[in-house]
């Protein structure tokens, strides 16, 4: 069965569970044991544990192809449509799962996504590779506890050997910077593409980034607009602020504005209504015709206050009650040759007014200049059949932004793009958090193994055994990403183990080229906290199911 799972490609959504074990109903049998004697109850406890942990195993399995620069995509169908991907976190969180140890596989993935948003797979195949070795160790009659301490004891060394063996970095040396961002994409769908994407990702963290009194990146700050059309070549990060909404030109407005008085407003330039639901009876036409004579020169008072105040660049938020602006201002303000941006959704307002130095405005009696923003430069660009609104040299940003424009000729590439994109922003701000990186290619996983194995052999007892149990785990990622690559992995990794031993830290798998080499050299590295949280989310993973020994019906 795990042989068939290895090679899965195509994974439905909604039959997942049933394609890796259907043992969720096996165990609603054995939550509620009619047992008679101790020995029985036993038997059922460590049926379950060794259910949670196959399960779980299964899945790890079942995505294991995707790992490396030559890892498998998985076809994911769903009535949403079909998803082409390769990242662990997006599979899992994408496939539909009844068993209790397989949501907890997907919490894992997911918060190895948000906490550094790379290694997503890496963790679910080194979890599994922890769940394989708990098996063996349980059957040779090994307690949970035992080793649960014999983990925590690894994991601490383990930490240990990475702080020995990394790298420091100077943020400044954008090479570093662009090699780990580029290793990062070697092993998404992009991979071709990752020479475009990788500077782009590395400047736009910079270009948000002060280095010398930050420790964080906030990438709330960079904006990611996608537009189909177009080839992934021509992605590009904007000089300035980028927004998606169009320009209203119904009316002959300006596309294109020089000296820009930006204001962003957050009422309805439109005739004004009850605050309450009310009916208004009109007697004859004299009233009818007052009434339409007041709304309209309500709406050219309100023009004429905005034309006045110097305003040449007007964005409206949008109303989900009525149209934010009528026709009767649009054809107003673009008489008076000013540019006009409607429907600016609420999340987009605070990115905004940090990017061009405004401030929303509530109503027309706080309209005025101090509020507004300004830049050099505002206009209209087209991508095929659709358009954005690019501010150039702006004048004051009291937050640093970054826009990028993600191009693609389909969705399925674009949405795949902007995952690998984010992923590399992650690299870089791990970096950033900490400023250390390891080599990739399984190089980090064979030294621990290596210098975990010596360990073991300078104590006694059940935990040497664990330890070196937990040593060999390591090994499933360095096996993985030569197997993937179509090279001998039994092989690959005896000559790893024999040349880390001889004290080449750095060797590892160059996957691309088909060969080893030194890790640092080939400028295959990865962050130091990425690495190390894929450690500690893995153990943690393991450690929790083995403590688990019954489930219950709520």
């Amino acid at each position: 069965f795990i042989k068939k799972k290895v090679y899965l490609i195509s994974i439905k959504k909604t039959n997942f569970a049933r394609l890796t074990f259907d043992f969720y109903k096996m165990e609603k049998n054995l939550v509620k044991p009619r047992t008679k004697n101790m020995l029985e109850i036993s038997k059922n406890c460590h049926t379950i544990q060794m259910t949670n942990f196959l399960m779980s195993k299964g899945i790890s399995d079942a995505i294991r192809t995707s790992l490396g620069p030559h890892g498998m995509d998985k076809v994911i169908v769903s009535e949403e449509g079909v998803l082409i991907t390769n990242d662990g976190a997006t599979i899992l969180k994408n496939a539909q799962f009844d068993h209790p140890a397989a949501k907890l596989l997907v919490n894992l993935s997911n918060s190895q996504d948000l906490e550094v948003g790379d290694g997503t797979t890496s963790v679910v195949v080194l979890s599994g590779s922890f769940l394989g070795i708990c098996i063996n160790l349980i059957k040779k009659g090994l307690t949970s506890n035992r080793i649960s301490n014999a983990f925590h004891l690894s994991l601490r060394k383990a930490k240990e050997i990475i702080i020995d063996i990394a790298i420091p970095v100077n943020l400044e040396d954008t090479k570093a910077l662009y090699h780990a961002a580029h290793t990062s994409l070697e092993s998404k769908v992009i991979s071709a593409h990752s020479y475009i994407f990788a500077p782009i990702a590395v400047e736009s963290v910079l270009k948000i980034t002060d280095l010398k009194r930050s420790n964080d990146v906030d990438l709330m700050n960079i904006k990611i607009i996608k537009k189909i059309g177009g080839t992934i070549e021509q992605t590009e990060l904007l000089e300035g602020l980028g927004i998606e909404n169009p320009v209203v030109k119904s009316f002959g407005g300006p596309s294109r504005i020089f000296d820009a008085k930006i204001a962003l407003v957050q009422f309805c330039i439109n005739y004004p209504t009850t605050d309450t639901e009310s009916v208004l009876i009109i007697e004859n036409y004299s009233s009818m015709d007052k009434i339409l004579r007041e709304e309209k020169q309500y709406i050219i008072s309100v023009c004429k206050k905005i034309k006045a105040s110097g305003c040449n660049v007007l964005l409206i938020q949008k109303s989900i009650l009525r149209d934010p602006i009528n026709d009767l201002a649009l054809q107003l303000l673009a008489q008076m040759e000013i540019m006009v941006i409607k429907n600016i959704s609420r999340e987009d307002v605070s990115f905004i007014t940090n990017s061009l130095g405004c401030s929303p405005i509530v109503d027309l009696d706080s309209f005025s200049k101090e509020k507004f923003g300004h830049a050099k430069f505002a206009e209209e660009r087209s991508f095929c059949n659709e358009k954005i609104v690019s501010f150039k040299e702006i004048k004051f940003q009291p937050v640093r932004t970054a826009t990028i424009i993600i191009r693609s000729s389909n969705k399925l590439l674009i949405d795949e793009a902007e995952r690998s994109f984010h992923d590399a922003l992650c690299v870089i701000r791990s970096i950033v958090r900490r400023r250390f990186l390891v080599g990739g290619g399984g190089s980090v996983e064979i030294e621990i193994s290596t210098v975990l194995k010596q360990f073991s052999k300078s104590i006694t007892g059940l935990d040497s055994y664990c330890i070196h149990s937990f040593a060999g785990a390591l090994e499933i990622i360095p096996f993985t990403i030569s197997e993937n690559a179509g090279l001998e992995p039994i092989d690959v990794v005896s000559r790893l183990r024999k040349k880390h031993i001889a004290g080449e830290k750095f060797l590892g798998i160059d996957a691309r080229k088909g060969k080893l080499g030194n890790m640092l050299k080939e400028n295959i590295v990865s962050p130091l906290l990425v690495t190390a949280s894929i450690l500690n989310m893995s153990v943690e993973f393991a450690t929790q199911l083995l403590k688990i020994d019954q489930i219950y019906d709520a």
